[in-house]
C-alpha cells in the first residue's frame, strides 16, 4: 500500500507531497518515503520538518485540503489522477 508523507521546504516555506510504501504491522517503523517529492522539486534533505507522515492516499487528499495553497500544485494532482 502507498504512503504519503507532507515535508516542508526548509528555504521556500512550501509543502511538498513524498510517497512511498506501507510497511508490514510487526515492523519498527510505519513507512517510508522516496529521496524525492512527487513533483521532483524537492530532496527530502531540504526538508525543515513533517507536515504528516504514512498518510494513505484518502488521508492525505483530506489533510492537504485542509492546508492549502501552501501544497505544491503538482504534488497534489498527483493524488487526484484517474488510473
Amino acid at each position: 500500500m502507498k504512503a504519503y508523507t507532507l515535508k516542508e521546504n526548509k528555504d521556500s516555506g512550501e509543502l511538498h507531497l513524498f510517497e512511498g510504501d506501507m510497511y508490514p504491522k510487526d515492523s519498527k517503523y510505519k513507512c517510508n518515503s522516496k529521496a524525492k517529492s512527487i513533483c521532483k522539486k524537492m530532496d527530502k534533505s531540504d526538508s525543515k520538518e513533517n507536515h504528516f507522515t504514512c498518510a494513505t492516499e484518502q488521508e492525505a487528499r483530506e489533510k492537504i485540503a485542509k492546508i492549502g495553497r501552501k501544497v505544491c500544485g503538482a504534488c497534489v494532482s498527483h493524488i487526484y489522477e484517474s488510473y
